[in-house]
């Protein structure tokens, strides 16, 4: 797939954006913990460990054997001692707030695109509220929302995903 090719205006105006992103306080400080991260091998072990009996748990689960009682145990020992790990837990905090900053940036784009002008805040609030009510639970047993639906099918209401959420109107 190719990537378009910008023009001079989008591109300079990204690389404004990619440079006061940069520089931004928030985004120095997640940089900082994460470097300090990478420095501690304590704290890169534990993160190693916890990721890999994880996923050793996840690949029993999808091969239809739950984990055992002692298995979740262990991993909850585990993830705790990457929360106790300072270095650790700032890394995840910085990784957190550098998604969630992406993932604003992003939002501000695609409802840049779509309205055909910036946002305001009004219309930012407006379209967090209505994806925190398509992000509820469905009563039948899954989450519903307008992209996907996975209810167990016990449900015996219509979803038809009418207004971007399920249309059994349970959430």
């Amino acid at each position: 797939m190719n990537t378009p090719v910008l023009n001079d205006n989008l591109r300079t105006a990204t690389e404004a954006l990619c440079n006061m992103l940069a520089k931004e306080d928030q985004v120095v400080a997640a940089k900082a913990k994460i470097g300090l991260f990478f420095q501690n091998p304590e704290a890169t072990k534990l993160f190693e460990e916890v990721n890999a009996y994880g996923e050793e748990l996840r690949n029993k689960h999808l091969a239809g054997m739950p984990p055992t009682e002692e298995e979740i145990a262990k991993f909850d020992s585990l993830r705790e001692n990457v929360i106790k790990n300072d270095a650790a837990r700032g890394f995840l905090e910085a990784r957190q707030t550098i998604d969630e900053l992406l993932n604003t940036i992003n939002q501000y784009l695609g409802m840049s695109i779509d309205l055909g002008h910036a946002p305001t805040p009004e219309e930012i609030e407006e379209a967090r509220q209505r994806a925190m009510s398509s992000e509820s639970s469905c009563s039948c047993g899954g989450s519903c929302d307008k992209d996907s639906c996975d209810c167990d099918g016990s449900c015996d209401h219509d979803h038809d995903h009418k207004d971007g959420g399920c249309g059994c109107g349970h959430h």
